[in-house]
């Protein structure tokens, strides 16, 4: 499947694409295409892929064309992953069937137009992925340029500017940074995939992630068993927890549940119109109302009803 890099207003290159700029974009957007892979395959995208995925995220450049007058034009094949991507065991915590639809040039336009909607906050982006995100701007070498990428009808096409990545940066600064937590409760064991597993807690379900296989193999032992896991919690831009990276597990003491709580870093505001979100059944007012306990004596009566006016708009 064909897709087309256009970069249009630049003052240098005039419709030519000098080599180290030519490796630089090639470089970032192979980058985006990775994480935005492993993140919808593994939940976390700074994982390195295995050798079987690092071919299914082959890109080739076909072409490359350009004129002073009408910019520069790149032609990039890409593969569907439903051909290149064979069993693999795809994250149970949140099906990503669909990614087997999609080429690695796809990944790369989806993740630029999530990051770019008006409901970013609730974007589906983690820290690592952001950052590519941004490391992109670096092609840019004035400010009026143009950065169109599209597959010709197929999936909209983005449009890229030097003042997109303020709005980028801004999500990704949003994102709270790790920190280290203790969690305590059962392994689930229809919960297992690759790399990842899921922990039930007196406050509910938590990912937990490890990137060595020796944790993985070894924890597995408590399969349907309460245990305790130390490591480090990972945020979406919403502040709601993403996942946690196991660093060490141990079988569960008494004070382990009074230590271990489900890591959260949204604010005190963000919690409650997050529940008031959720509410389905019942109004904003009565979903505030329900709720209104989560803040008592944290919040005065005027931020009280700033928060009532956030949820009804």
């Amino acid at each position: 499947m064909n897709y087309d890099i256009k970069i249009l207003g630049e003052d240098e290159d005039n419709g030519l694409l000098e080599f180290d700029r030519l490796n630089l974009l090639t470089k970032s957007t192979k980058e985006i295409a990775t994480k935005a892979l492993m993140f919808r395959l593994r939940g976390f995208s700074d994982i390195t892929p295995d050798k079987n995925l690092k071919k299914a995220l082959a890109m080739r450049l076909q072409s490359i064309s350009g004129s002073e007058q009408d910019g520069t034009s790149l032609t990039i094949d890409c593969t569907q992953f439903s051909e290149t991507i064979k069993g693999v065991q795809m994250d149970m915590f949140k099906p990503r069937e669909e990614v087997l639809q999609l080429t690695p040039m796809a990944l790369v336009i989806h993740s630029f137009q999530t990051a770019l909607t008006n409901d970013s906050e609730d974007a589906d982006l983690d820290k690592p992925l952001l950052k590519s995100l941004m490391n992109f701007k670096k092609n840019f070498i004035s400010d009026n340029e143009i950065f169109y990428m599209a597959n010709r009808g197929t999936i909209a096409e983005v449009r890229l500017t030097k003042d997109d990545f303020q709005k980028i940066g801004l999500l990704e600064e949003s994102i709270p940074e790790p920190k280290k937590v203790i969690v305590n409760g059962q392994l689930d064991e229809m919960k297992v995939s690759k790399g990842r597993l899921g922990l039930q807690t007196e406050q509910g379900f938590v990912n937990v992630f490890a990137n060595d296989k020796t944790i993985i193999e070894n924890i597995i032992s408590f399969m349907g068993k309460e245990v305790t896991i130390s490591g480090i919690a990972h945020f979406k831009p919403n502040g709601q927890l993403s996942f946690v990276e196991i660093q060490e597990y141990s079988e569960p003491r008494v004070r382990d549940k009074f230590f271990s709580k489900k890591p959260n870093a949204m604010t005190a505001h963000q919690q409650l119109l997050f529940q008031a979100k959720q509410s389905k059944k019942s109004s904003s007012i009565s979903a505030l109302k329900s709720i209104s306990g989560l803040l008592k004596d944290e919040i005065s009566d005027e931020q009280f009803q700033e928060m009532l006016q956030d949820i009804r708009r």
